[in-house]
């Protein structure tokens, strides 16, 4: 077995474009991943009714910043090459506070008025993510910045609201959505091969109808395993 390891990293180099493997061959690596997600405030919209007879009814719900954490895999080609990662994130005491308003049209001298209930909703998102990490080959410090483009989704759940819904609140469905991933980090080597990882990225999907802009403030240890 010892041999046939040492025989496949030098055939999958050579599968590699020219350059891309580095100096260095294949190395992979394994990393917890914990942090700060920040949604994008405003969720979703949606009206009950717009322009028929009655007073105007709707429903909007945004998404409160949570903790997020997770684990991945990161497979690097040569020192300051390209690399890879894959990894998966959850949300954890997450919420989305949703409020349905009712507009009050005006009668005789009274003016129309806006009644607004408030509920929260426990909600988790669990984010999937393969990103492409583009070293700038600049290093300060120790410090070595890069940028990342990648792609991935998220998957939403939502509890029922902690008071019940009376007022006819629409609540989101959990489902997936598919999205793009854009961002940078820099890594500083810890001890013994072990890297820091701090990373800020955007991660966009569409979920009924509105683009989001999720923003994932995390960090991350990687650990060379091969």
């Amino acid at each position: 077995m010892r041999h046939l390891r040492h025989l496949a990293v030098p055939s999958l180099l050579l599968l590699l474009p020219p350059g891309l493997a580095g100096q260095g061959g294949v190395e992979i690596s394994v990393f917890p991943r914990a942090g700060l997600a920040a949604p994008d405030e405003y969720f979703y919209e949606f009206f009950q009714n717009f322009a028929g007879d009655g007073p105007m009814e709707w429903t909007t719900g945004s998404l409160g910043r949570a903790f997020i954490a997770g684990v991945g895999a990161e497979l690097s080609f040569g020192e300051g090459g390209l690399r890879v990662r894959g990894e998966v994130l959850r949300t954890f005491s997450g919420w989305m506070f949703s409020v349905h308003s009712i507009e009050r049209p005006r009668v005789l001298f009274e003016p129309p008025q806006i009644n607004s209930t408030w509920l929260s909703v426990p909600t988790s998102i669990t984010a999937t993510s393969l990103q492409l990490i583009l070293p700038t080959r600049l290093e300060v410090l120790g410090l070595s910045p890069y940028f990342m483009l990648g792609g991935g989704g998220k998957y939403f759940e939502f509890g029922e609201p902690t008071f019940p819904n009376t007022v006819g609140a629409v609540i989101p469905t959990g489902g997936f959505s598919w999205g793009l991933d854009l961002g940078g980090g820099l890594t500083v080597p810890v001890f013994r091969g072990v890297r820091l990882d701090v990373q800020v990225r955007d991660a966009i999907t569409r979920y009924w109808d509105k683009t989001s802009h999720d923003l994932l403030y995390t960090s991350a240890l990687l650990w060379p395993v091969w």
